[in-house]
């Protein structure tokens, strides 16, 4: 069938406006590893502070008293155990309140990589590999956030204090929600893959599956 006028021109609209079939402008694989790897020390920096801005977030919502906040690496000297970071506070009166305390920064966690997951489900992440690269690196370490607890132990960790004040204080008792909470972390863990991969992908060529279509005015 020929194709008509309206069909011609619409085809040469697409063809002139997208970029050629063999062009990839994909920068070079070493420059992307360096600048990932560039990336990583702030965004070790944005995920503390977000970390435990959360926690501080969740102490002024709930009306606690904060004594004081760390951003940086050391040993807490209540109980000389090794924080990347810590907030310390008073005046929590139930359960109720130590949990959305504790698990506020994996909410924040869990917001950011569902916001990433639509972007990259959607196709709407930046049209710049590096801003690609960006977003993957920064949905990687709220990622480890998320899933380090998965395999946690020691007591005063955050997760575990939660279980704890819930009587879940045996492992028996606790592989049920850290089953839950491994599914939930390797389901995050796919769009950043995704991501990932559109980041370091070759082909470049959208062009063709459109302009075919409109050519032979198969509508």
């Amino acid at each position: 069938m020929k194709a008509g006028p309206v069909a011609l021109a619409a085809a040469a609209l697409v063809a002139g406006s997208a970029p050629p079939a063999t062009a990839d402008e994909r920068p070079d694989t070493g420059h992307l590893v360096l600048a990932g790897v560039a990336m990583v020390p702030p965004t070790y920096v944005l995920g503390v502070t977000m970390h435990e801005g959360s926690h501080a977030l969740a102490a002024e919502l709930l009306g606690l008293d904060i004594t004081s906040i760390r951003l940086y690496p050391g040993v807490h000297p209540r109980n000389q155990k090794f924080y990347f970071g810590w907030v310390d506070v008073r005046g929590i009166g139930s359960r109720g309140e130590r949990t959305a305390f504790l698990v506020a920064p994996k909410i924040n966690d869990a917001v950011f990589l569902g916001g990433y997951a639509a972007l990259v489900l959607t196709g709407t992440v930046p049209d710049s590999r590096y801003g690609q690269l960006a977003l993957a690196v920064v949905a990687t370490g709220f990622w480890i956030d998320f899933a380090r607890d998965t395999i946690a132990w020691w007591p005063h960790n955050d997760t575990v204090r939660i279980y704890d004040s819930y009587g879940l204080d045996r492992e028996w008792k606790r592989l049920p929600f850290r089953l839950v909470h491994a599914g939930l972390a390797a389901l995050a863990a796919l769009p950043i893959a995704k991501g990932y991969r559109g980041v370091f992908a070759t082909d470049g060529a959208t062009a063709t599956p459109i302009v075919l279509p409109l050519w032979d005015a198969r509508f």
